[in-house]
């Protein structure tokens, strides 16, 4: 009789166990850092509370915007004292209103965002404690079975955003980069594993080694007053050395450039280019390079053409007509079955648009993607007279992907500040949408991250997406911070 309680408890606990691994995230909000002793405080206020919200596990959060929705409240602090920081992290579960403090310290700048990688496990931690406790206070709404679900609902997919050392779903985060990147192109996997990823901000580019850490190998500078618009990526000559097409607005016109990267240096075959660039395809060994002019004004003209190689000689072919609110840079031609095809278009209002191959509108969406703070400006007097502004702004839309089976892969930014051409992103999520013959059905979605996203990329072998993120905006005492992040598409 003695042996029989315990084994029935043990039988419980045992029953029990899953259960509680299975409870529901918890509504969680947190605050902006409160942050001591560096000069951009402001500005690091959101940064830090982005970073954090980023790297707690969606299966034990579910980030609300407002205190008064969350079950959970985690108020941070970041302090610098000489060269050593602390980071400080407050949970109150307003189940109960227990306090619980958590913190990480280090050394220098490059190893805050690896301390606030450790802050989250340990949030983390504090939190699977949490469920039983809130339970008694917030009573979870019932589970609804399968059938329960009504036909037709959304099923959302989420990308793991956990950086490579505490994920085993294949996330990953490089160090943060100084300054504020506008572009980024991938070249070729090497026998040793790492990728090569090339990276432009306004001026420069920089050739990297990614791996298990992210190492710059090369960088060129353009001579000024050029802007760098968008990098891309290709091997037009199949020789097995990629070449990076770079759109270039000097002054008033495109003034584009062409590179080669044999692996440790860049080297110039064109410059003076008077058309974009725009790589279609998520493998570089097939890639194509699409080009087009502009008219004088700032505004796109003519067809969009295929570009060819042929030396450092550079022509064109294949013309395809854009439709109407089509540009190289908001539109992507997707092939459909026994040779039909249809265009998808972001227009200006980022509504997702279709066309047929004859031009006419087939669909349009009611929400809104894209968004991007890349753009260029022409003067002009008819503006200047019509509505006070004496530039022409042009912004340059964010990429669609098409992948193998159709799936179409369309990002969104969003932001607090994105009035008439005054634009500032601090969040994105990526969207995934496939043609059912009458409306682009959009498949998963990830939810929001802090943060703008300025350019994204599909590695096709991996399986992942690599994404291009701003998590510090240039300032007075600041170049501005960027990260690069990759997660696979299961």
């Amino acid at each position: 009789m003695k042996l029989i309680v315990p084994v029935l408890m043990a039988l419980l606990l045992c029953i029990a166990a899953p259960e509680a691994s299975h409870a529901a995230p918890l509504k969680t909000h947190v605050a902006e850092f409160t942050v001591v002793g560096v000069p951009d405080s402001e500005a690091l206020k959101v940064t830090l509370q982005g970073i954090l919200t980023s790297r707690l596990t969606p299966s034990l959060v579910q980030l609300v915007e407002k205190p008064d929705q969350a079950e959970i409240l985690v108020s941070g602090s970041y302090a610098l004292f000489g060269t050593t920081f602390s980071l400080d992290a407050l949970i109150k579960n307003r189940g109960d209103n227990s306090l619980t403090k958590v913190f990480e310290q280090g050394e220098g700048q490059e190893n805050v965002i690896p301390a606030i990688g450790r802050l989250a496990r340990k949030i983390d931690a504090e939190l699977a404690r949490k469920p039983a406790t809130l339970a008694a206070a917030t009573p979870a709404p019932p589970v609804p079975s399968p059938a329960a679900v009504p036909p037709g609902a959304k099923e959302r997919h989420a990308i793991p955003s956990e950086s490579s050392a505490q994920s085993s779903s294949g996330g990953w985060s490089s160090a943060p980069l100084d300054g504020e990147f506008v572009s980024m192109a991938t070249g070729r996997t090497l026998p040793s594993g790492e990728r090569e990823l090339f990276l432009a901000n306004e001026r420069t580019i920089r050739a990297y080694l990614k791996g298990r850490e992210l190492r710059q190998v090369a960088e060129i500078t353009i001579p000024a007053p050029g802007k760098i618009l968008a990098i891309d990526s290709a091997d037009l000559d199949r020789d097995g050395t990629p070449e990076l097409y770079v759109s270039i607005m000097d002054r008033e016109f495109p003034g584009s450039r062409v590179y080669r990267f044999d692996g440790t240096a860049f080297a110039l075959i064109a410059d003076d280019q008077r058309w974009f660039f725009r790589g279609i395809g998520t493998d570089i060994t097939s890639r194509t390079i699409l080009v087009q002019e502009m008219a004088a004004g700032g505004t796109f003209y003519g067809d969009v053409r295929e570009l060819v190689r042929a030396g450092n000689r550079f022509t064109t072919k294949n013309p395809q007509k854009l439709p109407r609110t089509g540009t190289i840079f908001n539109s992507l031609r997707v092939a459909g079955t026994a040779g039909s095809g249809y265009y998808v278009v972001l227009d200006g209002d980022g509504h997702l648009l279709l066309y047929s191959p004859g031009g006419a509108e087939v669909w349009k969406s009611s929400d809104s993607y894209g968004g991007s703070e890349k753009h260029f400006k022409h003067e002009s007097l008819e503006l200047l007279r019509s509505t006070g502004d004496q530039y022409r702004w042009t912004f340059l839309e964010q990429r669609i992907t098409a992948l193998k089976d159709g799936t179409l892969l369309v990002p969104h930014n969003t932001g607090t500040y994105t009035v008439g051409n005054n634009r500032s992103y601090n969040k994105h999520a990526m969207f995934a949408f496939e043609w059912n013959g009458a409306v682009l059905k959009e498949k998963w979605s990830t939810r929001p991250s802090p943060g703008y996203l300025a350019d994204y990329a599909f590695d096709q072998d991996s399986g992942e997406v690599l994404q291009l993120e701003v998590v510090q905006r240039a300032g007075m005492f600041s170049k501005g911070r960027s990260v690069i992040t990759t997660n696979r598409i299961d």
